[in-house]
């Protein structure tokens, strides 16, 4: 059971995780990769350094590894699930940061979605924006991959849930 499925209700069932696109995490992750490889290309000058040497070494794979642990965190907890009952967006913004926002499909005015850039526009990832019924809330679950198919998803499944009520 994962950390989403627990967090469902019993009549739920769990259609979809949408996920940010991989290259949204491309520069991050080559980021911290470079942060974790670079005590080891100063291996020499730092272990001529004795005991301060060693330190600084630790030091900066610690701060290489915290680094990359954090984009794998962000990468896991930043996601939106569409059930059978609502649609759920956690956001993940660090180590300790975490928003969850829901709405259920019958408050769900408008979905829309977004394509900004030459990149999104070539590789097919944009926003969502979910409109929630008589407020000003906007639900926006950023730099996902094909947002046209999960506004489909998200219609059809509204749909459904009328017709099967009528």
């Amino acid at each position: 059971m994962s950390y989403f499925t627990r967090n469902l209700n019993d009549d739920e069932e769990l259609i979809d995780i949408v996920r940010r696109h991989g290259l949204t995490f491309l520069l991050p992750g080559i980021f911290a990769l470079l942060l974790l490889a670079l005590p080891f290309f100063l291996i020499f000058l730092l272990f001529q350094w004795k005991d301060f040497g060693m330190i600084v070494f630790v030091f900066l794979l610690a701060i290489g590894v915290l680094t990359l642990l954090r984009v794998l965190l962000v990468w896991y907890y930043n996601a939106f699930l569409i059930s059978s009952q609502r649609v759920i967006l956690y956001k993940q913004k660090g180590f300790f940061e975490r928003q969850v926002f829901e709405v259920e499909y019958q408050k769900i005015q408008d979905t829309s979605y977004t394509f900004k850039g030459l990149w999104q526009t070539i590789f097919h990832f944009g926003t969502l924006r979910i409109q929630v019924i008589n407020s000003e809330t906007v639900l926006l679950v950023e730099k996902i991959p094909t947002p046209a198919k999960i506004q489909e998803l998200i219609k059809t499944i509204q749909k459904n849930r009328v017709d099967q009520k009528v």
